[in-house]
């Protein structure tokens, strides 16, 4: 909560029997009890398994995911101040 550039970006498919779609999202629900991380913690889930890029409509869309996430990251060489 007191670094304004910590951006976490969790994947996760619907068909996971390892680590399951709905114990990412408890467990993103249970770290942020404040909702004061919500802005930095992101949940993309996926029509997959545990291998999201099988699928090539998941592999699409992960992959533009994570071109998203990178972009919003980016801090112009701002440094973090706390």
């Amino acid at each position: 909560a007191q670094n304004p550039f910590l951006n976490v970006l969790i994947h996760s498919g619907n068909y996971d029997g390892a680590t399951t779609f709905s114990a990412g999202k408890y467990t993103i629900q249970q770290g942020d009890k404040s909702g004061r991380l919500s802005v930095c913690v992101a949940f993309k889930g996926y029509e997959s398994g545990h291998i999201l890029y099988l699928r090539r409509d998941d592999l699409q869309k992960l992959n533009q995911d994570l071109r998203d996430f990178i972009h919003k990251t980016i801090t112009n060489n701002t440094p973090a101040k706390y």
